[in-house]
């Protein structure tokens, strides 16, 4: 699989992919916070691709998280850092549907813990409704445990940073563990 590479001025730096990405809200967050560029990220949808292509002029859309190949990305991309993922809510929130983590838009998330388990980057930033603590958190940090990561996470109500409504919102970050169960790298 031939890869797309990174262009012009940002070849080098350090890498944020974004999956799931959607408008690039919590993308563009995570820029602020670390300082790194999003020059991936992958959205099939064309509203939200034309958004970051906008956000984001020169990243590369990978397309369709569920037809990477992630090991390939790795090798060709070994500049990546940062993960940064806002993955579906439809079936995990309270007004969706309810199927859990394992239905069909939230378990989306299995591509998010493969693409993590493949490229190991230093750290994944995670955002989701926050009933996932009782319609998926388990699962979320089974996979990351199971390939190595220690996960951090909060509540925040939308209020609480000036937003207009009260919408609690889960935010996580995953960051990889040595052999002895020690955090690698310091959290952010």
């Amino acid at each position: 699989m031939d890869l797309p590479r990174v262009r012009g001025s940002l070849a080098g730096t350090p890498v944020i992919l974004s999956l799931c990405s959607g408008v690039g809200a919590l993308d563009y967050a995570v820029e602020r916070l670390t300082g790194e560029r999003v020059t991936l990220y992958a959205e099939k949808a064309y509203w939200p691709s034309l958004v970051m292509a906008r956000r984001f002029p020169d990243a590369v859309n990978l397309g369709d998280m569920t037809q990477v190949d992630w090991a390939a990305v790795a090798v060709e991309h070994p500049d990546i850092t940062t993960i940064v993922a806002g993955f579906p809510c439809q079936d995990i929130s309270h007004a969706g549907h309810r199927g859990g983590i394992g239905g069909r838009r939230s378990g989306l998330w299995s591509y998010v813990a493969t693409a993590i388990r493949e490229i190991r980057p230093r750290r994944a930033y995670l955002e989701n409704v926050s009933a996932i603590r009782t319609r998926g958190l388990d699962v979320v940090a089974g996979d990351l445990a199971g390939c190595g990561y220690d996960l951090e996470w909060v509540c925040l109500r939308a209020a609480s940073v000036g937003a207009a409504h009260v919408r609690t919102r889960w935010f996580a970050v995953a960051s990889p563990t040595d052999a002895n169960g020690s955090r690698q790298h310091p959290r952010p």
